[in-house]
């Protein structure tokens, strides 16, 4: 069994927003093409779950999965499985509706915001006239059913359609409901004379011989005036599910609705051959013209969510499973085995979290609690624990902090941690371990004590006066711990301890205590430098010098100055981290991800919904793998890798690890040299001594693009590469070769 991309939209790679190939170049790859080490720069990933609860649809040879935010698809002919995301040209990542058409080989998909595209074998056409339509203001998208040419799609407006060969929307019945209100529809059935609409207040009928944009010709059944999901059409008969879970029969010709009875918990209806077949629990049936009903498949094991019948054999779409044959082939994509909302790097690897809480308490949830992790490009997962809220390494030993108390993962072993005088079960919102292996301990409460973890695992009270809800703890070189707090009644805190030295104060914005803004403080981190950057509701501004503060030392916030402005003034920025070469990642509220040099004054990237994969301009976590340089992002409905520069320094200059080796025609990217210390001097020349790059580097790795001093492409041939380290004492050398 193979797993890749849509191997015929790898060369197309498009999203439909204005200018974004025009504006950069990415590199794209699928998350388990290559192995974590060996990733290009500049190369996005996406991270989806592909074992969310979803759907089927497809046909003889092909079976897509769909679910809220993932997309995979099974050729049934070689058994392979391609995935399907925005990296391959999909609009978004969050999919309300699909139904896959045999006849023209494409995929028909709908999402939240009324967009459709209808994506082929080797294009994808994406219709957005029903998101541009200021006219109809909900959007979504219910179903889709596909008849002849044209795809039907009953929606919370009512009802339109797409003629897919012609790649159109050719027409739209909106509010449909009592006296032209809106009235959502969820499926349709027709035959010759007229439409037949599931809808929120019962079945409606609209004759094809009358005016249907009038919302007055659509007439309503009176037996069946409660709220409908679906409906199909086998001869004379409609057979319909109530929102109730109810099976119901309706003859056209004589007008009688009669509910089938001894079923319950009814979905999923489906019209194959001379029959309808429904599910009921872990059971599918089948139903005849005259409403007798018999056992077709019951699934001893696995509850489904849906299912897929074809000639040849059953499929069900089970959570944390896939697709799986009725034989008991499972069939799925490698991947998180649940959606990712926040990113831990650690060194067993980067560890996916399907809970996050932001410091005002909102949070973002997957359905399942399932801890993944990415180790050498591939996803296994790790440990089942709800709601974690922080993670820290101390040695070989994880500690995870939940919203049901600490533990702590050893081995193969997971244990819960009892902490003196607490509650197992008391939320905890922080973990930080210092460089002295000690792990501190913040609980989500009042309380005004920390724990400590030392390096014996020896467990102590440490009371910080003052302190509460402490939701991020970090330590500067001098031991001092900046805690920065939830404040239920306001804007959040920030606070230093020292347990060696008592030092306590609580920073404000007066002059000399902190100077700090008076806007919300979101996020905060420390650079090499000892600044301890903030993010807040608006804009940036750091604390210099950390280290050095005292309990009656002056200490006043700076704010940086980007093109004549405080930086990012006017903006909420949630997240904001360090890199090892010092640049500073910044994630917002609406204005996507930001990537400044080392003071702030220079803006080196900047990514949002129109330029880059990301699926909005919203970034919800945001973390940096220092080992692979990777930046880790999640959003409301994904979850992204980048791979940047910026490395950790090593300790000694290393054997150059130099990629890509040899550097090929057609290679656009940025040249990559890992294996350096920090403020090492690299120098590259050609064979013949000229020197064409020349550079002291921040962290443990150097980039170059491959042009001279004087801005041309470098010819074919060998090139050396010198490194020295800061001091000049140690020296390395490498090579590599341009084609």
């Amino acid at each position: 069994m193979k797993t890749k991309g849509n191997p015929y939209l790898h060369g197309f790679n498009l999203r439909k927003r204005a200018n974004w190939i025009s504006l950069v170049l990415f590199i794209f790859v699928t998350f388990n093409c290559l192995s974590q080490s060996n990733i290009p720069l500049g190369t996005w990933q996406i991270h989806p779950s592909y074992l969310e609860k979803g759907f089927l649809t497809g046909s003889a040879t092909s079976i897509f999965s769909v679910s809220d935010h993932s997309l995979f698809y099974l050729n049934l002919n070689s058994k392979e499985i391609n995935t399907l995301s925005v990296l391959d040209g999909l609009y978004d990542q969050s999919f309300s509706a699909a139904e896959y058409d045999p006849q023209s080989k494409q995929l028909v998909i709908a999402y939240p915001d009324g967009t459709v595209q209808l994506v082929g074998e080797k294009n994808i056409h994406t219709l957005s006239a029903l998101r541009n339509n200021s006219q109809i203001q909900q959007k979504n998208i219910n179903n889709i059913k596909i008849f002849e040419d044209i795809a039907y799609l009953p929606g919370d407006f009512g009802l339109t359609g797409i003629h897919i060969r012609e790649r159109r929307f050719i027409f739209s019945y909106t509010n449909l409901g009592e006296g032209g209100s809106t009235l959502p529809a969820f499926d349709l059935a027709k035959d010759e004379n007229a439409y037949y609409l599931a809808t929120q207040s019962g079945l409606l009928k609209g004759d094809f011989s009358l005016n249907l944009n009038d919302f007055r010709n659509w007439t309503k059944v009176p037996s069946l005036s409660f709220p409908l999901l679906e409906i199909e059409k086998l001869g004379n008969k409609l057979f319909i599910v109530a929102q109730n879970g109810d099976l119901w029969m309706y003859d056209l010709e004589n007008s009688q609705a009669e509910k089938i009875l001894g079923l319950s918990q009814v979905k999923n209806l489906r019209l194959y051959g001379d029959r309808v077949y429904f599910q009921s629990q872990r059971v599918i049936y089948a139903i005849s013209e005259n409403g007798s009903w018999t056992l077709f498949y019951e699934s001893e094991a696995d509850d489904f969510s849906d299912y897929l019948i074809t000639e040849q054999a059953t499929f069900l779409h089970v959570a944390q499973m896939g697709i799986k044959e009725a034989t008991g082939t499972i069939y799925a994509p490698n991947g998180p085995s649940s959606p990712i909302n926040r990113f831990f790097p650690s060194t067993e690897g980067i560890l996916g979290v399907p809970f996050f809480q932001d410091i005002k308490g909102n949070r973002f949830v997957a359905d399942s609690s399932i801890i993944s992790r990415l180790f050498n490009g591939k996803w296994t997962k790790l440990l089942d624990i709800e709601d974690i809220t922080s993670f820290t390494q101390m040695g070989n030993e994880l500690y995870f902090g939940s919203n049901t108390g600490l533990w702590k993962k050893s081995a193969s072993n997971l244990e819960k941690v009892t902490l003196p005088n607490s509650d197992t079960n008391t939320p905890i919102l922080a973990l930080h371990t210092d460089s002295d292996n000690n792990t501190w301990i913040g609980l989500a409460n009042s309380s005004s004590n920390l724990y400590k973890i030392n390096s014996r695992g020896e467990v102590s009270v440490v009371n910080v006066p003052g302190m509460t809800f402490p939701y991020k703890i970090l330590s500067d070189r001098s031991s001092n711990l900046w805690i920065l707090q939830q404040n239920p009644s306001g804007n959040p805190r920030l606070q230093v301890y020292n347990e060696k030295t008592s030092l306590n104060r609580v920073l404000t914005s007066s002059p000399d205590n902190g100077n700090l803004p008076q806007w919300g403080i979101l996020d905060m981190d420390l650079d090499g430098d000892q600044n301890l950057w903030l993010a807040t509701e608006n804009g940036v501004a750091y604390l210099p010098n950390v280290h050095t503060i005292q309990e009656n030392s002056r200490l006043n916030a700076l704010f940086p100055i980007f093109q004549g402005r405080t930086l990012m003034t006017g903006i909420s920025v949630r997240n904001i981290k360090v890199a090892p070469d010092q640049s500073k990642w910044l994630g917002t509220e609406r204005e996507g991800l930001w990537r400044f040099s080392e003071f702030g004054d220079q803006l080196l990237n900047q990514f949002g919904r129109n330029n880059s994969p990301l699926v909005s301009d919203k970034i919800i976590s945001l973390d940096i793998d220092n080992s692979s340089g990777e930046i880790l992002i999640t959003q409301e409905t994904a979850a992204f890798t980048y791979r940047s520069a910026a490395v950790a320094p090593f300790e000694e200059l290393e054997t150059l690890k130099i990629f890509p080796n040899p550097v090929r025609p057609e290679f656009s990217g940025e040249l990559s040299i890992e294996g350096l210390t920090d403020y090492a001097q690299v120098k590259i020349t050609s064979a013949a001594g000229r020197v064409v790059f020349s550079a002291q580097v921040r962290g443990g790795r150097a980039t170059w693009n491959l042009r001279t001093l004087q801005g041309d492409r470098v010819k074919s041939g060998v090139y050396l590469v010198y490194v020295a380290d800061e001091s000049g004492r140690e020296k390395i050398s490498g090579k590599f070769v341009v084609i």
